[in-house]
């Protein structure tokens, strides 16, 4: 299917592209000399041949110089959800059409690529972006996750302290809800793998929080809400330097923004990240330890002078139904025999040997569940 789409990419309208890349370079007089196209990414999970990248030369009276822009693919629904839905096709067009992407381009903590042009077609969207590059690949240490728990906790704290909370209607809102909906826990539970590896105390720990999930729903609807990314895990995340020198943060795949829960977001920065193995599991203690200070000091920063432990359930109760509920279903999904090619893609590794990377992070999920219910009485919440 790559193949072609890619066809149909290098028949595109020079004039169209032209159009795209004079707003990138912000030239009108610049011209396309030569140009090229290749998939930018491969690792998505649901729209692998969503991703490209649009290169090459151009000049104009200011000389000769490289030009770079991403195009993005969205691929429209057979059956539509509605608006509010995670799963919504159509969330990050109506984003990037919307005040919200503009405001994200401007000054601020959390940055998103610049938009240059959006638009419907039968089969779904086409975005045209910034194609941003971090000031280096590979994976982040300590201090970088601390950055971007900062800058998180800065701009999640602003709609606390003054900014006025979105209310447009496609925002995903309630994700776990949805995400859960499509997994078939008593089923997940039976797959080889869990019950080769995962001890049947654990096996027990999952079956009560997935009957309570609901007393977990409730608590996280119940908490001081922000607008947020809601998809922040280390590979939709980039640090870059100004054009003032300094260091910023910029979010990619704005597909799940919406409206959640405080602390909410740490789930994908911390928990998420070690999932698609953007950390080690096994150390999911660390950087919880470095970024959940950090988080709460931009909340700090921005104003907001809550209790902390509202931050804390937020990002433990996010935790343990984002990640704790599905984890036998995500497991069973990742390390099936069927989707090895899918998974040594996205992951590198497949089968019991991506099961056992990924098995250190169960317990820690768990315990940050029983965190959640020791703040839920402590908060009156239970």
């Amino acid at each position: 299917m790559g193949e072609d789409i890619l066809e149909k990419l290098m028949a595109i309208d020079p004039t169209i592209l032209t159009y795209i890349v004079r707003q990138d370079q912000n030239d009108l007089a610049f011209d396309i000399t030569d140009w090229t196209a290749k998939r930018l990414s491969d690792k998505g999970g649901t729209n692998p041949d969503g991703l490209w990248l649009f290169s090459g030369q151009g000049n104009s009276d200011k000389g000769s110089r490289h030009w770079s822009v991403v195009l993005k693919i969205l691929q429209r629904q057979h059956d539509e959800l509605p608006a509010d839905n995670v799963w919504h096709w159509k969330r990050e067009s109506s984003w990037a059409q919307s005040g919200l992407s503009k405001q994200l381009q401007g000054p601020g903590p959390v940055k998103a690529p610049r938009i240059y042009h959006s638009e419907e077609t039968p089969e779904g969207a086409w975005i045209w972006m910034e194609h941003v590059q971090g000031t280096r690949s590979g994976p982040w240490t300590l201090d970088e996750y601390a950055f971007a728990a900062h800058q998180f906790g800065l701009w999640n704290g602003s709609y606390l302290t003054g900014s006025s909370l979105p209310s447009e209607p496609w925002l995903a809102r309630q994700h776990y809800r949805a995400w859960l909906a499509i997994v078939d826990f008593e089923g997940a539970l039976r797959f080889p793998l869990n019950q080769k590896y995962i001890p049947g105390e654990t096996l027990a720990r999952y079956e009560r929080l997935w009957y309570e999930r609901e007393t977990f729903f409730n608590a996280l609807e119940s908490l001081p809400q922000v607008f947020s990314h809601f998809d922040s895990h280390r590979r939709n995340l980039l640090i870059r330097t100004s054009r003032t020198n300094q260091k910023e943060l910029v979010a990619l795949d704005w597909g799940e923004c919406g409206v959640g829960a405080i602390g909410a977001e740490l789930n994908w920065l911390i928990g998420y990240s070690a999932m698609l193995l953007e950390w080690p599991p096994a150390e999911l203690p660390s950087l919880e330890e470095v970024a959940f200070p950090s988080y709460i000091q931009g909340l700090r920063e921005s104003g907001w002078k809550g209790n902390t432990d509202l931050v804390r359930l937020g990002f433990t109760a996010m935790l343990a139904v984002y990640l704790g509920c599905a984890h036998p279903g995500l497991a069973a999904n990742l390390c099936a025999a069927e989707n090895r090619e899918v998974a040594l893609r996205r992951l590198g590794f497949a089968e019991d040997e991506l099961f056992l990377r990924v098995l250190p992070g169960f317990d820690y999920v768990l315990d940050r569940a029983d965190a959640a219910r020791t703040l839920l009485k402590k908060l009156g919440l239970a």
